[in-house]
């Protein structure tokens, strides 16, 4: 198991690591930001290996699919219509699974992958125990299943017909979008559709053969983001997703690019397809023409500084790639 190192530790190592110049002082905010990025990538490499290891025990699992079938315990779970283990009435040691009622669905291709699947359960509960970051792990499958840890509402959270695979959380990672086979980060945040609020997702498409038999994932919530990693600089970020959309950010950096205060999403219905951020988060879209111009210098042209002016002040914007994922993460000098 990987030591995670502080961020204040992989700061100083920056440092140590420069000469000092007559740029000193914005070489130390430089070292901060590429800090702070450093620790999130750390911590996002450490997510995509957990992935792997679960794709692992899955192909194991098939692998061994006759024995596995054959000791299967088929009363574990109870199903009531499109839901098993539901809260509030659920056992917590077991997923919420989420079984569409939908035309040409294969009754038995979902019970063959229930009862396969049945044993990842316990390996769903060690990697919510054991990583502070994951809000939720689950898979969806293009049989129309859907088994996700810890357990939640599924009964009045979700409709009882939706297509599982009409989700970016699959059709970014499926045969079409993906066809590399590769771990994918979701190119947007979205509302998760069974509470956790605005999230950023981890794909990992988990082949048997050459046929694609689920989308695995984790679910990282935009506020764990902000306690986890934005908490820990006093440099003030906002992060971008690769359209210019913000992911998160510092409330004064927020305000200075002359944005709405983020807020969580609050639930009043159910979420029926896929639900991104509003299109005045997207820089892009920006009221003020000068940060229509900034986030064009730095997406478009690839710059990596711009003074803004915006109203009666003026910032010194420096931007910086995070290449995991493909977000931008913009100092705003306040």
């Amino acid at each position: 198991m990987r030591h995670k190192p502080s961020f204040f530790l992989i700061l100083f190592l920056l440092i140590a690591s420069c000469q000092p110049n007559k740029n000193s002082s914005y070489e130390r905010n430089s070292m901060e930001v590429k800090a702070f990025i450093a620790l999130l990538d750390f911590d996002f490499e450490a997510l995509e290996q957990e992935l792997q290891g679960l794709e692992n025990l899955i192909q194991k699992l098939y692998a061994s699919k006759d024995s596995v079938l054959a000791l299967a315990d088929r009363n574990m779970y109870k199903i009531e219509g499109h839901y098993a283990n539901s809260a509030p009435n659920e056992n917590p040691a077991l997923s919420t699974l989420y079984l569409p009622i939908i035309p040409n669905t294969d009754p038995k291709a979902i019970e063959e992958m229930l009862l396969l699947t049945n044993p990842i359960d316990e390996a769903f509960r060690r990697v919510i125990n054991n990583n502070e970051v994951i809000s939720q792990v689950y898979f969806n499958s293009k049989v129309q299943f859907n088994r996700l840890y810890p357990p939640y509402d599924a009964a009045t959270m979700l409709d009882p017909d939706l297509d599982v695979t009409a989700y970016n959380f699959y059709y970014e990672a499926d045969e079409v979008n993906n066809p590399k086979r590769e771990m994918v980060w979701v190119k947007e945040i979205y509302i998760d559709p069974v509470g956790k609020g605005w999230v950023v997702s981890l794909l990992n498409p988990v082949y048997i053969g050459d046929e694609l038999k689920m989308v695995l994932a984790f679910d990282i919530s935009i506020n764990v983001i902000l306690e986890t990693y934005l908490s820990q600089t006093n440099r003030k970020l906002v992060i971008l997703d690769e359209a210019g959309t913000v992911i998160a950010g510092k409330a004064r950096a927020i305000e200075a690019l002359a944005l709405p205060p983020l807020k969580n999403h609050t639930y009043i219905q159910t979420i029926s397809s896929d639900s991104f951020r509003p299109e005045e988060y997207n820089l892009f879209k920006s009221k003020s023409k000068a940060v229509r111009s900034m986030i064009s210098h730095f997406l478009l042209s690839g710059g990596d500084q711009y003074l803004l002016h915006e109203g009666a002040e003026s910032f010194d914007v420096h931007a910086y790639k995070m290449e995991r994922t493909g977000w931008l993460i913009l100092d705003v000098a306040i």
